[in-house]
């Protein structure tokens, strides 16, 4: 290996030196070359892992890595249909209280011991302990009775039919004896794994790397890939020049990089594109009880005074569109009904006067008394390093709050600190992230009045009452027609609350080397059989276009 990664090193200083090589040796990453086991696949991550227990972390750059080491009992397809995954079949009873799985007998954990129903029982004991810090227990809570009818049966009980219940079994199965006795909070296994997926982890430096090898004993067959090597990157613009040098193999563009800077024939020769709308959204998040935005009218008044449009157009460069709700546009639970804010300063200023909010000094910033106290409409939003786009939004956001009185200041952090010490401990006054989702359409762990604990994800603290009852009653509906007026009239509320600023959907903008075969776009997105891709022994020296 070391000797694979002094010739890469090697070759991509001598191909960087002009481009007559270059261009002579390109078609051959065009052609499909022949599959055979090998190769390093190197990535970036903006943030590093917190921890590589799954359930007790809620962060994208832990679960890219987890996602590769665990799989669950059931996994979503291309097409994002629901499918076995280790369990080999499952059976849904006539009442729709009961699931059946019956297990794959030929799954191992990465210390050789057999997978069986008692990892699925442990797992499931584990995940519902009122001492386990995560914030995905609620949807096993529902469970009346989880039962092992025998070494690979494993069967679970609900006393009213929950629509989510097949989808809350994609989360990783754990092995019962790395749990037995341990608190999980406090696992080894945050570090050192042992997990049933396609690889498995080799090396963690903290703050530069985490290299996964394939899982030989993996038994849909041992992925091609050998090597996955993530580099922490936390500047986005750094790692497009270690994707021009040949030191990484993909990465997700901005949108400058991808509208303007990757049409060169040197690098469309070696890089193919992908663009779908990505499965998330972004959002500025409210700490509901700060005074400030105690008022459904004062955070209206902030959805008027944000110009979506141009925020999509100047910070996304059009990739991108602007968002009215919690699901994906296009799908069947998004309310097509339901429209973005409109831009309109004049209401803005208007609602917020309204609400008592004056320039009494005269200084450019509204204020009114509260608690008797003369306070400013000034607050920080919070936002993480590594993503641009969020720090653009911010500085639109604030150049356009300003316009109507309102003075919003920008702290941008360093990642892990952004989701320990500020989000995960509600240390702020307002906060800009985005949301990665499910295809399954349940809000309940995001806008449930149950789920604000710390390292929960009700983070800004909305309660609804009649919202709570809309999405406890369409998870209780298995008709899509009848859960889709109940998810409809929940978004009708989080519209008019306005918890958050829906901002925008963006679309996902991402690049992989030719020299890696086998990707497949599908509406699960290109990530769907990564297992399956392979880099041809002909092509895995990496060189660098030219410079």
């Amino acid at each position: 290996m070391l000797k694979k990664i002094l010739i890469l090193c090697a070759c991509a200083t001598l191909t960087a030196c002009g481009s007559n090589t270059e261009e002579k040796n390109t078609s051959r990453f065009d052609a499909a070359g022949t599959l055979s086991n090998g190769g390093i696949f190197v990535s970036a991550s903006i943030g590093e892992a917190s921890n590589l227990i799954p359930w007790t972390t809620g962060d994208a750059s832990s679960h890219a890595v987890s996602g590769r080491i665990y799989r669950g009992m059931l996994k979503y397809d291309k097409n994002l249909n629901l499918v076995p995954d280790m369990a080999q079949s499952f059976s849904i009873s006539a009442d729709n209280l009961s699931i059946t799985f019956k297990l794959n007998q030929d799954i191992t954990w990465t210390d050789g011991k057999p997978f069986t129903a008692h990892d699925v029982m442990a797992s499931y004991n584990t995940m519902v302990d009122d001492n386990t810090r995560t914030p995905y227990s609620g949807d096993y809570k529902l469970v009346t009775k989880a039962e092992v009818l025998d070494d690979y049966t494993f069967k679970v009980h609900y006393s009213e039919p929950f629509a989510p219940a097949l989808s809350s079994w994609t989360l990783a199965i754990l092995p019962k004896h790395m749990l037995d006795g341990q608190d999980i909070n406090d696992s080894t296994l945050k570090e050192s794994p042992v997990g049933s997926g396609a690889y498995m982890l080799k090396k963690w430096k903290r703050g530069e790397e985490i290299v996964l090898e394939s899982n030989p004993s993996f038994n849909e067959g041992e992925a091609p890939i050998t090597t996955l090597r993530t580099r922490l990157i936390p500047d986005v613009d750094t790692q497009f020049l270690e994707l021009k040098a040949g030191n990484i193999d993909t990465m997700g563009l901005k949108p400058l990089q991808f509208t303007r800077l990757t049409n060169s024939a040197q690098f469309t020769n070696r890089y193919a594109k992908y663009k779908y709308l990505s499965n998330g959204y972004t959002y500025m998040g409210f700490n509901l009880k700060n005074p400030l935005f105690a008022s459904k009218e004062v955070r209206q008044a902030l959805s008027y005074a944000i110009p979506r449009d141009e925020i999509i157009q100047g910070v996304l460069m059009g990739q991108g569109l602007p968002m009215a709700g919690v699901f994906k546009p296009g799908t069947w639970p998004y309310n097509d009904a339901l429209k973005p804010y409109p831009f309109n300063a004049t209401k803005a200023k208007e609602m917020l006067t309204q609400e008592g909010w004056t320039d009494s000094n005269n200084d450019g910033i509204l204020d009114k008394k509260i608690n008797g106290v003369l306070t400013a409409f000034e607050f920080t939003v919070v936002t993480n390093q590594g993503n641009d786009l969020r720090k653009m939004t911010a500085e639109l956001m604030q150049r356009y709050f300003s316009e109507v009185g309102v003075k919003m200041n920008i702290n941008v952090q360093e990642w892990s600190s952004f989701i320990q010490n500020t989000i995960n401990k509600r240390q702020f006054d307002a906060f800009i992230l985005g949301w990665s989702l499910s295809p399954e359409p349940d809000p309940y762990d995001i806008w449930h009045s149950s789920k604000t604990k710390p390292s929960e994800f009700n983070i800004v603290g909305f309660s609804n009452k009649k919202a709570d009852e809309l999405m406890e009653k369409a998870r209780r509906t298995f008709n899509q027609e009848e859960r889709k007026i109940y998810l409809d009239e929940f978004q009708e509320i989080l519209h008019d609350q306005q918890p958050y600023l829906f901002l925008y959907a963006p679309y996902s903008l991402s690049t992989v080397h030719k020299r890696v075969k086998g990707i497949e776009e599908a509406p699960a997105g290109i990530g769907h059989n990564q297992e399956k891709w392979y880099i041809p022994e002909s092509q895995r020296i990496r060189p660098s276009i030219s410079q």
